[in-house]
């Protein structure tokens, strides 16, 4: 493996250095730097060839300088972000001028054009001030959110995290989906590097996010943007959004600062009928430190940070408890439950008792940075992150771990970016980026190795307690290695940019994930003649319902056989970036990127002679991409105060590689699976044991009579015409300056799948239709509450997954956005977007057997296109910064400034589905549609007298109302709104010269300080929620006969047997936050004091 992928680096830096050698490239998109271009004209207009300009960076001391073509233009590129700039025009003959205080912000191409007067003796440069930034930008056409250091100093953030600014992009769900998709299709890049989880396993979209941590200091941030259509063709590897930040750079001035901020479980909010309990902290340190090495010339920037943290899980476990999500269940049972483990299998499950999850995380950075001369600039930046945080634990009122199901996740990562950028000639500029990131995930059980086992206190398991290793925790570890070559060349001509350029990264990964490795078990309660055997009971005995195993096979390469595949994503790139006329710029671009997988998974043979050819060795491998885009900017009139931008072009990026690894771990030919459901009362002896406490010595088939002689598998396979995600993506904005510092901003973006994901299970035999429409993949005849008569093609086999593509699914937005730019210390935005997303399939689990699965619908294998999780209808969305300098009002009041941040989210909720407790498909899961009957008639009633509860209820939801004699769609209904205003209040205070001290105060949810039952969070868990029980189909043999009060016709056949019970709730409600948890629904309270020199 070594070799191949020192081969393969090998190979793409030949790639590399072909490129920039030969080819021309620009930096500016998913840039790092900033550029300024115009014009040198004489008094008259006529342009000026050969004239000089001189931008220096007055915090370094570094030299920018180019002349200007034979139009009189110049572009100066692999700027500094940031300031001050001075920016000399100079011409033999003409008097120079001088600009003065110019700021460029990251990716930005500001236009500053000089008129230079005749002069007949030497005089001194002629100085302007710059001119303070424009909201309007003459060279944006694509949509994008700028997000200043300024703003990441003052407005409200607890957790520290970028993602906590990816909300000020009005294209934002308010939860790091950008454009109405998953954050799983987003692009993280800071310096350049890849920053988002490639592997695709952290709900936060970043590495580290399993663990709890961020990928990179929020104090090393100088600046980011957000963008959701950026028609520059070196923006890439996304079809959600983009966002791409820089780190802070050192200068000749010393500058450091210390940081503290700390919370407690004081400064947590309580809820009606629900105090916060717990021994809750969580505290950041920070450390800062940049200056110059040799001034002028080479610079350090360094940074750290510690988080400690941690999480209290307050469910209390008792009757008739004053808390919300108490798990209302006798203690003694959990204690019963406790002694079976210790005295019977001599394990200890741990306890009951509250407990608190770990979370804690060390970050250091450092960067170099060499001005090798006028020329050339060389920047060398690691950054390095170790997390763990605690997991594995879940209490709520339907469910309750004891403590030793807790495991720890690990996350290690280091990243290293080397840049050099150099001006080659008057009209040539390169830069060259090398990139390496090492990241190391592992879980690490904290008790002794046991069965995951969940033992049911109830018959429709809506109470249950769970012990020993969660079972995907059993076997997990992962390891990525992640090499990328970039380089990027401009060349400039006339009134044309022209750009060319190569952008490669190679991926390894070994993907160690065995499911139930140790045994999974289901305890139920069931009937045993007379008796009821209790869960409790089923559990000493050792007679589950259910059983699932993930067993080597002899084929194996070992007992704990990883997935471990190298995959290259190789880019090409050319663009012509053209001012066609001094209103009217177009930018035009096409871009390849060629995906390749080198190896092939294991071959099974059996796969292949049992459906119809297709192969476990298939991949997608080879498929090229082919992105063009085209963006326009055009302004109107001599004054710049209106433009019309927009464009349109197709984004490419890879899928989460865990649905690529998945067909490497899951071929049938390393891993076999036992997945078995029995009823205890007629499959085992009264004192008969099945249960095995040891995770080595698990049931197999062949082992027991009453599982099969060979073990069925469940194999993943991806099409052969699979191609990676890909979106056709427009918009269109009008930008108008208005007085006073205000820009009104009019856009609206549409997307439209070209290549979206979908998964079938090639496996499963269709054996009817119900009367209602829904196909049945078993016996109707044989269906409990959990029907298990699911029918496979081949029964060597479970679930075969089949990967493919599909081209439906389209999102649009449109947005009304005013802002202000500071202007007497004041500075914000106000916007309202409406959303609209439809998909196939949203892609928000990691297993492929979870993606089609826990996908609700009428037909699993044929999904229809519906309202996407990530949709937010209606968004409303305000920042203000307001900062206050007391010199105003006082003498010596220049040493204190006032600054207040907020933030305000006003969101329509979030979309969820309305499902059975049942399995009406006979697919073996819980995952379908609810049909809604229009009157009595259309179902029968497990009870009769419960008709009118049903209809009720019905009545009193909407979505339920409007599918009234249908099979309802997915995601129709809606939870509540959510109004959320964060602030942030900071007094900075003036001391030694050049000392500040400053003192903060970040209130989160600050609407729920003011009233408990404001600033209220109300998910449904997972994102659907069970309205009724599906108990059976009325069939032929119930003609003639009584059914639940009413005598069954031949017109009744294929009706659902339903229920609802005679305590059916006409308002369940709505649960805080998801699994349960209320945290994000109190307001929280964060101080902190930074000391700045």
């Amino acid at each position: 493996m070594k070799s191949l992928l020192l081969k393969s680096a090998v190979l793409v830096g030949l790639l590399f250095s072909l490129v920039a050698l030969g080819a021309p490239g620009d930096a500016r998109a998913q840039n790092t730097t900033a550029a300024i271009e115009g014009a040198v004209n004489s008094p008259e207009g006529d342009p000026l060839p050969g004239a000089n300009i001189l931008a220096i960076h007055q915090p370094t001391g570094t030299r920018y300088g180019a002349t200007t073509n034979e139009e009189g233009r110049y572009y100066l590129q692999g700027l500094r972000v940031g300031g001050p700039y001075t920016i000399e025009a100079s011409f033999v003959g003409y008097q120079s001028v001088r600009e003065t205080g110019v700021n460029l912000q990251l990716d930005q191409t500001r236009t500053i054009s000089f008129e230079l007067q005749q002069a007949t003796e030497e005089l001194e440069a002629v100085e302007v001030i710059g001119e303070t930034d424009r909201l309007i930008d003459q060279n944006q056409m694509g949509t994008a959110t700028n997000v200043s250091q300024a703003e990441i100093e003052a407005l409200p953030t607890i957790s520290r995290s970028v993602q906590d600014f990816l909300r000020l992009s009005p294209f934002s769900n308010g939860n790091g989906a950008l454009a109405g998709r998953s954050n799983r299709y987003n692009s993280i890049q800071v310096d350049g590097a890849t920053l988002n989880d490639v592997f695709g396993l952290s709900d936060t979209g970043a590495p580290g996010g399993q663990a709890g941590s961020q990928p990179i200091s929020l104090s090393v941030i100088k600046e980011f943007n957000i963008e959701v259509a950026p028609y520059d063709v070196r923006s890439a590897g996304f079809t959600g959004g983009t966002i791409n930040a820089i780190t802070k750079s050192g200068t000749n001035n010393w500058e450091g600062s210390l940081n503290f901020l700390g919370r407690g479980d004081g400064l947590v909010g309580d809820l009606p009928n629900d105090p916060y309990t717990g021994n809750f902290g969580e505290y950041f340190y920070t450390g800062t430190l940049g200056g110059p090495i040799i001034e002028d010339n080479v610079f350090f920037f360094v940074g750290g940070e510690l988080k400690r943290e941690g999480r209290p899980q307050t469910t209390q476990v008792g009757l008739d408890l004053a808390q919300d999500d108490a798990f209302e269940v006798d203690p003694a049972q959990l204690e019963d439950i406790r002694g079976v483990a210790q005295n019977q299998y001599q394990y200890d499950p741990g306890s009951f008792s509250p407990l608190t999850l770990r979370i804690d995380n060390r970050k250091l950075f450092g960067k170099l940075s060499w001005n090798i001369n006028d020329r050339h600039r060389l920047s060398l930046r690691h950054n390095y992150v170790y997390a763990e945080s605690g997991d594995g634990i879940s209490r709520s009122s339907g469910g309750f771990s004891l403590s030793g199901r807790r495991f720890v996740n690990e996350s290690t990562q280091n990243s290293t970016v080397a840049r050099l950028k150099s001006t080659l000639g008057p009209s040539l500029y390169n830069e060259a980026r090398l990139v390496y990131t090492r990241v190391r995930n592992n879980r690490n059980p904290q008790g002794d190795a046991f069965p995951a086992s969940t033992i049911c206190l109830d018959a429709n398991c809506n109470e249950d307690v769970t012990l020993g290793v969660e079972r995907y925790s059993q076997a997990n570890r992962l390891n990525q290695d992640i090499f990328e070559i970039t380089d990027n060349l401009t060349y400039t001509r006339g009134a044309h940019t022209f750009t060319f350029g190569t952008s490669n990264r190679i991926f390894h990964f070994n993907n160690l994930f065995i499911r139930d490795f140790f045994g999974t078990y289901t305890f139920r309660p069931f009937t045993r003649g007379d008796s009821t055997v209790s869960g409790i009971e089923a559990f000493r005995l050792g007679q589950p319902s259910e059983y699932n195993l993930s067993y080597a096979t002899d084929r194996a390469d070992s007992e704990r056989p990883a997935a471990e595949f190298t995959a290259y994503q190789l880019g090409l790139y050319a663009q012509d970036e053209w001012e066609a006329t001094e209103r009217l710029t177009l930018t035009g671009g096409l871009r390849v990127d060629a995906p390749f997988l080198p190896q092939e998974p294991l071959n099974n043979p059996d796969v292949e002679d049992a459906f119809d050819g297709r192969s476990t060795t298939d991949v997608a491998s080879g498929n090229l991409l082919w992105q063009p885009r085209l963006g326009f900017n055009f302004n109107f009139g001599e004054d710049e105060i209106t433009q019309v931008r927009g464009g349109v072009g197709i984004f490419s990026g890879p899928p989460p590689y865990v649905w690529i690894s998945n067909q490497y771990t899951t071929t049938g030919a390393n891993i076999s699976r036992v997945s078995a459901s029995f009823n205890p009362a007629d499959d085992f002896d009264p004192d008969e044991q099945f249960f095995s406490p040891a995770p080595g010595e698990q049931p197999r088939p062949g082992e027991d009579p009453r599982l099969s002689a060979q073990g069925a598998t469940e194999v993943n396979l991806t099409s052969e015409e699979f191609e990676y995600p890909q979106t056709l993506r427009t918009n269109l904005a009008l930008d108008h300056e208005l007085p006073a510092g205000f820009a009104l901003t009019l856009e609206g973006i549409y997307s439209s799948t070209l290549n979206g994901i979908q998964y079938r299970n090639i496996n499963l035999e269709q054996t009817g239709v119900s009367k209602y429409g829904r196909p049945i993949y078993g016996d109707p005849g044989t269906f409990t509450s959990f029907g298990r008569s699911t029918a496979y093609q081949n029964e060597g086999f479970t679930n075969v997954l089949l990967l493919e593509n599909t081209d439906q699914g389209y999102e649009y937005s449109g947005t009304v956005r005013l802002q202000r730019r500071q202007a007497r210390g004041l500075s914000g935005s106000v916007s309202y977007t409406y959303t609209q997303a439809k998909n196939i399939n949203p892609g928000t689990s990691d297993q492929a057997v979870s993606q089609w699965r826990y996908l609700p619908s009428v037909d699993p294998n044929n999904p229809q296109l519906a309202t996407s999780a990530y949709q937010t209808p209606h968004r409303f969305l305000g920042q203000l910064t307001y900062r206050f300098d007391w010199s105003t009002l006082f003498d010596g009041g220049d040493r204190f400034t006032t600054t207040l941040g907020l933030v305000y989210e006003g969101t329509s909720g979030s979309p969820f589905t309305w499902t059975y407790f049942g399995d009406p498909n006979a697919d073996a899961t819980s995952n379908d549609l609810v049909y809604v009957p229009a009157e009595e008639d259309d179902v029968f009633m497990s009870n009769p007298d419960n008709w009118n509860l049903l209809d009720a209820f019905i009545e009193g939801h909407e979505a339920l109302n409007e599918a009234r004699g249908s099979i309802i769609d997915r995601n129709t209904a809606r939870d509540p709104w959510t109004h959320l205003i964060d602030l942030q209040l900071s007094q900075q205070i003036a001391t030694f010269e050049g000392q500040d001290i400053k003192l903060t105060a970040n209130l989160e949810n600050a609407l729920n300080l003011l009233d408990s039952e404001w600033g209220r969070i109300r998910q449904s868990s997972f994102g659907e929620k069970s309205a009724w029980t599906f108990n059976r189909y009325i069939t032929e043999s119930d003609v003639g006969s009584r059914v639940s009060g009413r005598i069954v016709t031949e017109d009744d056949v294929g009706k659902p047997v339903i229920g609802v019970s005679d305590e059916f709730d006409l308002e369940p409600a709505l649960a805080d936050e998801e699994f349960g948890t209320s945290f994000l629904s109190r307001w929280r309270l964060q101080f902190g004091v930074k000391y700045t020199f």
